[in-house]
């Protein structure tokens, strides 16, 4: 099944309300559970992930509509899906809408390799 690009990825907003671990890359999922068919691709890209990226991938923070209405406000999220890529409390990038897996890894991947290299 091919899904069309229906967004683009927005960078660097700053987050003050969740605090994260200092120097730490943090991966966050916003779902909405009732739509699960349309976030598939969103899963098989966070698997993919995995194999390069274990601690962030570790460290995702799922945030489901139905529970969490405030941390959509406070990250300003218009759409779901919607996955953002979070260092020292500061959105590197964010992917959202209906997208094809490889574009999200490609997203996902370039964000954790420019966040890895501000940090030596």
């Amino acid at each position: 099944m091919s899904f069309f690009i229906l967004s683009s990825c927005q960078e660097n907003k700053t987050i003050t309300h969740v605090q994260f671990p200092e120097h730490s890359k943090t991966l966050v999922f916003f779902t909405d559970e009732s739509n699960i068919q349309d976030e598939s691709t969103y899963y098989d890209a966070i698997l993919d992930l995995k194999g390069s990226y274990p601690d962030e991938v570790a460290n995702l923070m799922v945030v489901p509509l139905r529970d969490e209405k405030s941390l959509y406000k406070q990250f300003n999220i218009k759409s779901t899906p919607s996955l953002l890529v979070v260092l020292d409390n500061e959105v590197v990038t964010q992917v959202d809408g209906t997208r094809q897996k490889e574009d999200i890894v490609g997203s996902i991947e370039k964000a954790l390799s420019k966040s890895g290299e501000a940090l030596h």
